[in-house]
């Protein structure tokens, strides 16, 4: 339909993406449905996981990385992480810039992409975002992503960088301050996980039947014959990290929470209540929010189920993207 009072308004589209650890997988879905419907993104600002399928489709590289991540495995998962002695976090990160390098070249700056984009991350000294228009794309990504207490903070002109979840999980202002007439978000945090008090009180022979019965997955769902080989069995370490983010794997004596589902529940707890004060003050013309929430951060092995979501969670707001974004531009 031919809508002559387009010409009279900004028509620039601005898309938000929210971070949430593994839930962000669905970022990739909302992308590929507005192009679908001929919704043009002529910016984007993004938080952590929301940062980084941002740059990526930004860089043109997405519809790679959406190939490689329905491969991949818990094996994948753990090749990339670097522990180090529990200080300022328990990765180094070093492993996330030669991941991400496989699609964004150590080189390229923010400002070299052609459409512009805005990382947010948090200033760890003084509690404020951090927005990144300029400079290196994989430092700024890598601080982006420093989840608190999980990586290690990035050093960064005389202060240190941590997750922007922290302090802009939905950075809807920032992406009007880069001039978006129209916003399109994607919020990952729309209710909080209750994890019940019966999650902490388990007898100590479910917990064993949960560490005998534990199994990896691929994308597919499909459960793995329970004879096959431990992956990392010869590796110390890496069994050790296994132990700590699998959380079917994760339990003391006490059966208290690991200290990864402490640290992922105050995050996602944090996360949630930020969004909501930002959303009150904030609104995009189109709020779109998958149904995520028993995603676990680092369940970047359940790929194709998450993405899956994040088509359906565009399906359910798609005449209200036609009628109040796609009718316009």
């Amino acid at each position: 339909m031919f809508n002559p009072l387009k010409y009279f308004r900004n028509r620039k589209v601005g898309l938000v993406l929210g971070s949430g650890g593994a839930k962000g997988l669905s970022h990739i879905a909302v992308i590929e449905y507005l192009e679908s419907l001929r919704i043009p993104i002529h910016m984007v600002a993004g938080s952590s996981i929301g940062a980084v399928v941002g740059a990526l489709y930004c860089a043109g590289t997405l519809g790679k990385f959406k190939e490689d991540i329905l491969k991949f495995t818990l094996r994948d998962l753990l090749s990339f992480m670097d522990p180090v002695m529990p200080r300022s976090g328990f990765i180094e990160g070093k492993g996330f810039i030669k991941f991400m390098a496989r699609y964004i070249s150590r080189s390229t700056n923010i400002e070299d992409l052609k459409t512009p984009l805005a990382i947010v991350a948090t200033d760890y000294i003084n509690g404020t975002q951090v927005i990144f228009r300029n400079g290196n794309i994989l430092e700024a990504l890598r601080a982006s992503v420093s989840i608190p207490g999980v990586l290690v903070p990035v050093r960064y002109l005389g202060t240190l960088l941590m997750d922007g979840g922290v302090t802009n999980p939905l950075p809807v202002n920032v992406v009007k301050s880069m001039g978006a007439g129209m916003t399109i978000a994607v919020n990952l945090h729309p209710q909080l996980k209750k994890r019940g008090l019966k999650h902490c009180v388990e007898s100590p022979t479910a917990a064993q039947t949960a560490r005998v019965d534990s199994r990896d997955t691929t994308i597919t769902g499909e459960e793995q014959k329970s004879e096959k080989p431990n992956l990392i069995a010869d590796i110390k370490w890496l069994k050790t990290i296994e132990q700590w983010i699998r959380t079917d794997l994760a339990s003391d004596k006490k059966n208290m929470p690991s200290i990864f589902q402490v640290i992922t529940q105050s995050v996602d707890i944090m996360e949630y209540v930020n969004t909501a004060l930002m959303l009150q003050y904030n609104s995009p013309t189109v709020l779109i929010e998958p149904n995520v929430i028993d995603v676990q951060t680092l369940d970047f092995t359940d790929a194709k189920k998450i993405i899956d979501e994040g088509f359906l969670a565009c399906s359910r707001v798609k005449n209200t993207l036609i009628r109040k974004v796609r009718l316009w531009v």
